[in-house]
């Protein structure tokens, strides 16, 4: 039977998708992006007489994964290993005094000298998972990338600062097959915020896509010993991706009102207070 060239690769492609049974095949349950394996085949000759043997060649390019982007330090600082785009997303906020919502506040730095940027002002009812508050594209390799955050008490005063710029174990930064540490005791507890079921296993190990990054904080306390720490006050994740060269560059923050944002690269919020937050929808 003759058989013509795109009727091997069809068959090449069936083929192709058996071997890859159980790889990545599609987009990562809770994650907007794919992370689908591409590739291309190529069959000689094209068209195959009886008795002659063709030669099938194929090339499948694997997504990279946060490993192969970038860094991530134990105090959770991200540096990457080539140049990036990133995009953040604040999936939760667990601040409360009784049943009073507290608010929260997060900070991104892109650069270690460079000026803190206010992306998430908030309370839990003021999260919305699936939108990005903050995207930087064309990230150079090297270019560290921090995060800290503080939350507001239930008299009105403000908690102090955590960040992943010193060694504070009040912010853990986690990828997809890590563990949560285990001095943070709501974890082995069971007392974990519904927002963060979907990135934890049975044996609470972090269940992540390739291209992302988890940063949770515990705003209430330094101590790690205190009941009350639970590393769930306020989560965000990061999501890497090679740069594209026709994306452009710059950045841009949504639904947040920057007034108040300190231009220090020391410090954050030196003013001690967020006058206003979000801005109205």
């Amino acid at each position: 039977m003759n058989m013509n060239a795109s009727q091997l690769s069809l068959l090449g492609l069936l083929a192709l998708g058996s071997s890859l049974s159980g790889e990545i095949t599609g987009s990562t349950p809770g994650h907007k992006d794919p992370y689908t394996p591409v590739g291309a085949i190529s069959v000689t000759p094209t068209v195959v007489q009886p008795g002659v043997r063709p030669k099938m060649e194929w090339n499948i390019d694997y997504p990279l994964a946060v490993v192969d982007l970038s860094e991530v330090d134990p105090n959770g600082t991200i540096t990457p290993t080539q140049e990036i785009d990133l995009k953040i997303r604040v999936m939760g906020v667990a601040l409360q005094s009784g049943h009073t919502l507290l608010p929260a506040a997060l900070w991104v730095r892109v650069g270690a000298s460079a000026p803190w940027e206010l992306v998430f002002y908030g309370r839990e009812n003021d999260v919305n998972p699936d939108e990005v508050v903050y995207e930087k594209k064309n990230v150079q390799p090297g270019t560290q990338i921090d995060f800290s955050a503080r939350g507001q008490s239930g008299s009105g005063s403000w908690f102090g600062t955590h960040s992943t710029a010193g060694s504070d174990l009040s912010v853990i930064g986690m990828i997809d097959g890590d563990s949560v540490p285990d001095y943070a005791p709501a974890y082995e507890q069971g007392r974990i915020e519904s927002f963060m079921t979907q990135f934890l296993n049975e044996d609470n190990h972090v269940v992540l896509g390739p291209h992302d990054i988890i940063h949770t904080f515990e705003l209430g306390s330094s101590n790690p010993g205190d009941w009350w720490f639970d590393m769930q006050d306020i989560v965000c994740t990061t999501t890497l991706s090679q740069t594209r060269r026709n994306s452009g560059g710059g950045s841009f923050l949504s639904s947040v009102d920057l007034s108040t944002q300190t231009s220090s690269s020391a410090t954050v919020d030196d003013n001690g207070k967020i006058i206003r937050g979000r801005k109205e929808r």
